[in-house]
């Protein structure tokens, strides 16, 4: 069987360029204005019916079915692109090129090469040749129906278009790489958005690590967490299983009092209405729970915290901030925002073969997911809740932790100066022990004091991780608990807790329970 799974399979050679070879015209054109093309995107995934009964139907008609598409000019398109650089990631070949003003666009592949992760030797193999013809499970056109639903929403996005690179010698040294292949062009979400609203006319737009950076290193930073909400809610809505965060770039609003605050620019939306599961063998590979966040698109949304799993250390962090009221009320708007017009509209962008093949189904899922949106933030509201975070940044804050009875505590954390002279409430939530668990405290660096008062035991169990910097600890209750565990170094702080507070003196810290810096090591960032 091994033997079998290594060997080579050379009857479906791989590539994500759909026109292997130039025509013989190719050098001497000039000009493709207004040049149109008719191509499948990806004419291999049409496989006989043994295989289709035993890996599934997926979307191979979208896949095979030609479509018109618009030849790209890269002498004209955006008043002319100059290519700059290939780029990718794990699956995706792109090129990113600019304009005479500078700004940059970026063309992905339609096609995918995930077996490009595997060792030369599989690359070859059975296993390849599975890996490969999964893609066939995403819809190759998805992206294109996004941008009108993203914009009733108030969700900044991308806005795609779908074309054919030529084997255009203008490609330069790209050109072997990138001619005969169709692409999804969009404007690379990054630095300068100024003059686009469909980025919030942002200064500056900055990647995840970047944004992250400033908000553990400075609390005059802040993410905007209900924009942030409406971007996920969507997520859900249309079974976008791959929310990483290198999958986001963030918008830099204009500062306020000297408050920056972020805003979500979602990107590379390769992932949305998979349909995966629909044969044996990928059944097979849903019991063996291998890869269970690759999530079939229903009309139920189904295991959320599967589904959610690539965007799980994002939302602990974002999103702890907001109540569970204000979960449902956002929920509410975009249910609102999400009419059946705004839908049916948004999937005419397909190309009209596309969208007679494939259309129908999917809208009859989203819709039955949005009249579901409530539920759906009800219930993952309930999963982050379990677990809660409360994260202070590289500078000085106040925590204060109020236990208000014996199932309802309090967290404020307000910003302070050098001489512990509070300034800003920067954080105001109510956690109750129905719904939450365990309440973990990050101060990370900078000279902070934490404060527990009450005079009951909590009935959530409380966590606090110092973290670097001279830190105080104070407790202005009657409450005695071995619920409430701090966890900080000997040296440099000072206890003002007695006997009353659990203390755990821990001269080498976890990397991530130390700075800003060391927290970034929480997530996915390349």
């Amino acid at each position: 069987m091994l033997a079998v799974l290594l060997g080579s399979c050379q009857r479906y050679p791989h590539t994500v360029r759909q026109v292997l070879s130039a025509p013989a015209s190719a050098a001497t054109v000039t000009n493709y204005t207004d040049s149109t093309i008719t191509l499948p995107a990806g004419a291999h995934y049409k496989r006989g019916p043994l295989h289709t009964l035993l890996y599934g139907k997926h979307y191979r008609n979208a896949w095979y079915t030609p479509v018109n598409l618009k030849v790209l000019d890269l002498s004209t398109a955006f008043g002319g692109l100059q290519p700059l650089k290939m780029g990718g990631s794990r699956q995706t070949i792109s090129l990113r090129a600019q304009t005479k003003d500078s700004i940059e666009y970026v063309l992905r592949s339609i096609d995918k090469e995930p077996a490009g992760a595997l060792s030369p030797r599989w690359q070859e193999s059975y296993i390849a040749n599975i890996a490969r013809d999964a893609t066939s499970a995403t819809h190759p056109y998805a992206a294109l129906v996004l941008p009108e639903m993203a914009d009733a929403i108030g969700v900044y996005h991308t806005d795609p278009e779908i074309v054919y690179i030529p084997h255009d010698p203008k490609l330069g040294e790209y050109l072997d790489e990138m001619g005969g292949t169709i692409a999804l062009i969009e404007r690379r979400p990054d630095g300068n958005q100024q003059d686009n609203p469909n980025m919030g006319n942002a200064e500056k737009v900055k990647s995840t690590r970047s944004m992250l950076t400033e908000r553990l290193s400075d609390n005059d930073t802040r993410v905007d967490a209900r924009n942030y909400l409406r971007a996920r809610l969507f997520d859900m809505l249309i079974g976008d299983w791959s929310r990483h965060e290198d999958n986001w770039r963030w918008a830099e609003l204009e500062p306020k009092d000297k408050v920056y605050t972020y805003r979500p620019v979602p990107r590379d939306r390769d992932n949305v209405f998979y349909k995966l599961h629909d044969a044996p063998i990928p059944w097979i590979t849903r019991l063996l729970k291998f890869k269970p966040h690759f999530r079939t698109y229903r009309k139920r949304v189904g295991n959320l915290e599967k589904l959610n799993y690539n965007a799980r250390h994002l939302d602990a962090l974002i999103l702890s901030e907001l109540s569970q009221q204000e979960w449902l009320e956002i929920a509410d708007s975009v249910k609102a925002a999400l009419t059946d017009q705004v839908i049916e509209s948004s999937f005419k962008k397909m190309p009209d073969p596309i969208y007679s093949l494939t259309a129908e189904p999917i809208i009859e899922k989203l819709k039955a997911r949005r009249d579901n949106v409530y539920e759906i933030a009800h219930d993952y509201y309930n999963i982050l809740a379990r677990e809660a975070l409360i994260v202070g940044s590289d500078k000085h804050e106040r925590f204060i932790v109020k236990v208000l009875n014996k199932n309802e505590v309090q967290v404020q954390v307000y910003k302070t100066n050098k001489d512990e002279e509070v300034k800003d409430l920067l954080y105001d939530r109510t956690f109750n022990a129905t719904q939450t668990k365990n309440l973990i405290l990050y101060g990370l660096d900078g000279k902070d004091h934490f404060v527990i008062e009450g005079n009951y035991t909590p009935g959530i169990k409380i966590s606090i991780w110092g973290g670097e910097g001279e830190d105080t600890y104070t407790s202005e209750g009657k409450n005695k608990s071995s619920r409430i565990v701090i966890s900080d170094s000997t040296y440099g702080n000072n206890y003002k807790t007695g006997d009353k507070i659990k203390v755990v003196h821990n001269d080498n810290l976890r990397a991530k329970d130390f700075s800003g810096a060391g927290f970034l090591l929480h997530f996915y960032l390349d």
